[in-house]
């Protein structure tokens, strides 16, 4: 009987491209060392998304599973659940460290994510240009990346407008639809605004709309962060600047080959990390060296259950 391992999504198919990338890149390592993995999806803007989310780690844990896997948006939570798997014997492992023990966690360099963009972004406009910025929900690794915009841009010849650590200026959905909010209060008290951040590619693609019935469509460079496919496409029509692309897919084989190497080679790798990858960003000078996610690794539908 081969390994089988599940991973406890933080939000359902299809609610964000990156992060359905993330979950068929840690399938594909595993795939290559024969386990089966398997997927609970639980959507954090639900409002009993801590209850459900924890009961799922407990409920592969009692399926037997040789791994759980989760995705740390909030570093203290889930901390009980996921010490009874690993007290019972079932190594647990996690997208972003939480500050609780795991066997190993992959993390992001958000903030060197937040540093280049908000860099790149200077670079195309003139001194004093006004400059605001999207934020996300307070999960680690967009903070992290906000920190990064907010520290180079004050550093740079740009000024940031607003604070994007406030809940008005956040898409705090993490979906499109919540995007579009806060792009239109932006538009509205900085009417002099150069430059837009949203922290990623789908809050940039709900905040396209704004724009574009404020006329303001193709008057301002925005860059974002993700490089999905229809965040390059915004860049091939011209509507924004770049693309982040922070190679989802590799950060889910990043984690998929830790785990793959624990359950093959046995042993014990509390508080062992590996880095994501760095990633690029992707303009329209470089677009014909894009690679769409789904080609860099072997897509294959995810499996739900346990």
């Amino acid at each position: 009987m081969s390994s089988r391992v599940v991973y406890v999504a933080p939000l359902a198919l299809g609610g964000n491209p990156a992060i359905d990338a993330i979950g068929y890149g840690l399938q594909h390592p595993l795939a290559e060392s024969g386990i089966d993995l398997s997927v609970l999806f639980v959507d954090f803007r639900e409002p009993d998304f801590g209850k459900r989310y924890s009961e799922s780690i407990s409920r592969g844990a009692a399926a037997g599973v040789d791994g759980i896997v989760i995705y740390t948006l909030d570093p203290d939570a889930f901390a009980e659940p996921v010490a009874r798997a690993r007290a019972a014997g079932t190594p647990v492992f996690s997208f972003v460290r939480p500050r609780f023990p795991v066997d190993a966690a992959v993390v992001y360099p958000n903030f060197n994510h937040g540093t280049l963009m908000a860099e790149y972004l200077a670079s195309r406009l003139p001194e004093g240009a006004e400059v605001a910025v999207i934020g996300g929900p307070d999960t680690v690794d967009d903070s992290e990346e906000v920190a990064g915009l907010v520290f180079a841009l004050r550093r740079s010849h740009c000024r940031l407008c607003n604070d994007p650590t406030q809940p008005e200026y956040c898409n705090l959905e993490d979906v499109p639809s919540g995007g579009r909010a806060p792009a239109e209060r932006i538009l509205a008290e900085f009417p002099s605004l150069s430059g837009l951040i949203p922290y990623n590619d789908a809050t940039m693609l709900g905040a396209l709309p704004a724009l574009e019935e404020a006329h303001r469509l193709g008057q301002l460079e925005i860059v974002s962060r993700n490089g999905s496919p229809e965040a390059v496409e915004a860049v091939r029509a011209g509507k924004t600047a770049g693309t982040w692309d922070l190679d989802a897919s590799g950060i889910g084989v990043t984690l998929g080959e830790m785990v793959a190497r624990r359950i093959t080679a046995g042993g014990s790798g509390e508080g062992l990390l590996a880095m994501s990858p760095v990633g690029r960003m992707i303009t329209r000078e470089n677009l014909g060296t894009w690679r769409p996610w789904e080609e860099r690794i072997a897509w294959k539908p995810l499996r739900e259950g346990v």
